[in-house]
């Protein structure tokens, strides 16, 4: 009985406080949210419909895409967001990826993503037995949900973008395999 009783209490222990949890954001309108895609280096910067996205290497192997939103918060916040790369032709989901979001509230009013891999989806995109043509260098469709950590969505957005690689393995990574 003792025993349990101290195991209990070092898993207690272990356990984040209430206090140690980023609060969720709430009260998300269409105008207070931005798509954002990243670099291995957290150079951030915002999507819109026609924006170029890099494929990045990824550090268990293959490419991907680091996609995120930024949001008009209050405070630092987290929320669940879920990332899907669509073929617009086929509708055929290319890659797919959810995960908390975290968020840090700059003196502008933006909360961004956090640095680093685990901070906003990271997409898998290539190599990819869904795709029946290259990856890159063509029109794409981004979509993003994003929604409490329950679950609930709490709003979507997309945009038209084109994944771009830079060297000849991803070139190669990310051509059609048929």
């Amino acid at each position: 009985m003792l025993l349990k009783r101290l195991v209990l209490l070092v898993c207690l222990a272990g356990c984040p406080s209430d206090d140690e949890l980023l609060p969720e954001c709430t009260a998300l309108e269409t105008d207070s949210v931005m798509l954002v895609c990243s670099t291995l280096d957290n150079q951030m910067s915002d999507i819109t419909d026609g924006s170029n996205v890099p494929l990045l290497a990824a550090p268990q192997g293959g490419h991907i895409l680091f996609v995120g939103a930024r949001v008009r918060a209050a405070r630092d916040c987290q929320l669940t967001a879920k990332a899907a790369l669509r073929d617009p032709s086929t509708q055929r989901v290319l890659g797919l990826e959810e995960r908390p979001l975290l968020l840090d509230r700059k003196s502008d009013g933006w909360a961004v993503p956090r640095d680093g891999l685990d901070s906003m989806p990271n997409v898998a995109v290539c190599p990819s037995s869904a795709a029946n043509t290259a990856v890159y260098d063509r029109p794409l469709e981004l979509e993003i949900t994003l929604s409490t950590l329950a679950g609930t969505p709490i709003i979507t957005r997309t945009a038209q973008i084109t994944p771009t690689c830079d060297d000849d393995w991803c070139r190669t990574d990310c051509a059609a395999h048929l």
